[in-house]
């Protein structure tokens, strides 16, 4: 009893003269374990803190949070409501300038419909007898660069949108940019660069590609030279419905970092969107002519286990494969169309009419398709000997870290790789700048696929509702990926609760349907809770988000009636 007494007096002393007296008599009264007295101080804290807000602002009393829900929940309704009626809106304007342009300009109408009878399609007829009305009629084209010149001369627009401008060299969007008052131009410099293409059968092969054309192609692109002349802007949030850890991935290895995407609810669950399958048995006999190792029959048949698997389970999401070798991707298509005669259950997911159908391409060929889900097989093994050359095809070529860029952003919800090494294998001396990437590419996702998140501790109401929801036996997450507040998941359902200081900064619009619209698209439950409902009664709000994700069931909605037996 006296040992550190005068420590001890002190230390109370001190507490006593910070008006503490009273919670050291309530934790001695109750006998609070050591390792709670800070959760007790804590509590106290936060008690006192909404006293002081009482006693400031005696309206806090009569808060009611249920108004600010229904009002919340009109204001989406009215919001989603006035999206929508935009369409209406502008097909009556079209409408009401078509009924007017017909009026003032008989004439024009007149050889119009003449010309309409005669089945004429020709822009340049239809501009030359009506050019006012035809801009009423089709107010939008939508053309190929090598079809503008068949719009005549005399045509001209008030704004030209010309997508995929990185891939378009400037001799071919001259056409549509000359006819234009505004141009705007949508590109991407890390995946797109304009590239050659024959429409005749050459007797000579074209001269091999070298880093100093690859680059002047890459300035003559129409983003590239429009970039110098306008100002810029950068498109840096991620709005597609897939994995968060694969465009993480793709971010922070071609983008570095200015791309903000948010977390994919299915990686919360354990269904990751990043896949890394080594096959360990990869070796073959080098090439005669190339010297490369490619199309080794175990990573062949990897890849057919994969695309088997997913037309088993998941026929409803497209399917992708690319290589990195030409030769391996017609080995795996020829395997896969082998493996339809023992598996004639999933003929109809392989050659089905689909807007998406499966299709296996090598990387050039890849840049212009997208699907829910790609398998990235490298194509290339390792020597009897377990030596991995860097000669792996067109990725050690000029160009070939855009390629590899192109491969890993075709994946809109999973991307798997197959690959028969690891990024330790590849020699690091004098590599290509391609397979450099390529190496890169492969730790930066055996990081993503070990990392796990550590919980923000910022938020201590956040910290103790999430204590609340593991006691429902739930598994919580504060801070998921620096994205998400607190997330929570039982079973197959998975849930993000967000408090008014999570998205304070936002507008009405984006904070109370667009905000929540895409976390649902990302497979999220949305519970929106008010600071006050969080502080005032935890284990409600816990209760709440426990039998959304059907941890407990429901109370009953009425109490049970008792039965009186009258005997007469």
């Amino acid at each position: 009893m006296l040992h550190n007494l005068q420590d001890r007096t002190a230390i109370m002393a001190r507490l006593k003269e910070q008006d503490l007296a009273p919670l050291l008599d309530d934790l001695a009264g109750r006998h609070v374990a050591p390792e709670s007295v800070g959760v007790e101080l804590e509590l106290a804290w936060w008690k006192s803190v909404l006293e002081r807000l009482l006693a400031e602002d005696p309206a806090l009393l009569g808060a009611n949070t249920s108004v600010l829900d229904r009002l919340e929940s009109d204001f989406r309704l009215v919001d989603e409501a006035h999206q929508k009626s935009n369409a209406k809106r502008l097909a009556w304007q079209l409408a009401d300038a078509w009924r007017l342009g017909v009026d003032d300009r008989a004439a024009e109408a007149e050889a119009l419909r003449q010309l309409l009878q005669a089945k004429c399609d020709d822009p340049v007829v239809l501009n030359r007898e009506a050019p006012h009305l035809l801009k009423l009629l089709a107010p939008v084209w939508l053309a190929s660069p090598y079809e503008v010149h068949e719009l005549g001369d005399a045509l001209q627009f008030d704004a030209v949108f010309v997508v995929d401008a990185g891939a378009l060299s400037f001799a071919e969007g001259l056409g549509a940019i000359r006819r234009a008052r505004q141009v705007v131009a949508f590109g991407d410099p890390v995946t797109q660069t304009p590239m050659p293409f024959d429409i005749a059968v050459r007797e000579m092969e074209n001269p091999p590609e070298t880093q100093r054309r690859l680059d002047e192609r890459h300035a003559d692109s129409v983003f590239a030279r429009i970039a110098d002349l306008v100002p810029s802007l950068e498109l840096t949030t991620s709005y597609r419905a897939g994995g968060e850890d694969l465009a993480e991935l793709v971010n922070r290895r071609f983008y570095e970092g200015r791309i903000e995407s948010v977390p994919w609810a299915g990686t919360f669950l354990g269904h990751g969107s990043l896949v890394l399958d080594y096959v360990d048995n990869g070796h073959g006999l080098p090439d005669a002519e190339t010297g490369t190792v490619e199309a080794v029959e175990p990573e062949v048949q990897r890849v057919v286990e994969r695309v088997l698997d997913h037309a088993t389970n998941r026929p409803r999401e497209s399917l992708m494969v690319v290589s990195g070798s030409t030769k391996h991707a017609v080995r795996v298509q020829q395997a896969v169309m082998k493996a339809l005669v023992r598996r004639g259950d999933l003929t109809d997911f392989f050659l089905r009419d689909a807007a998406e159908p499966f299709m296996v391409v090598p990387l050039a060929e890849a840049v212009g398709h997208s699907r829910d889900r790609v398998i990235f097989s490298i194509g290339y093994g390792r020597t009897p000997h377990g030596r991995t050359l860097s000669t792996l095809g067109p990725l050690a070529r000029p160009g070939g870290e855009r390629l590899l860029a192109a491969a890993v952003t075709r994946a809109r919800r999973s991307l798997a790789i197959i690959s028969c090494f690891r990024p330790e294998d590849l020699e690091t001396e004098r590599m290509p700048r391609g397979v450099a990437a390529l190496q890169r590419l492969l730790a930066d996702a055996e990081a993503r696929v070990a990392e796990d998140p550590l919980d923000d501790d910022r938020d201590a109401m956040l910290i103790d509702l999430a204590r609340r929801l593991r006691a429902h036996g739930m598994k919580a997450s504060l801070g998921y990926h620096g994205k998400l507040p607190l997330v929570a998941s039982f079973g197959a359902r998975a849930m993000t609760v967000e408090t008014d200081a999570t998205i304070g900064g936002a507008s009405l619009r984006e904070s109370l349907r667009l905000r929540p619209e895409m976390l649902k698209r990302l497979g999220w439950h949305y519970l929106r809770v008010h600071s006050f409902d969080l502080f005032s009664d935890p284990d409600a709000v816990a209760q709440r988000i426990a039998i959304a994700l059907g941890a407990r069931e429901p109370s009953p909605l009425t109490n049970t009636i008792p039965v009186v037996e009258v005997r007469t």
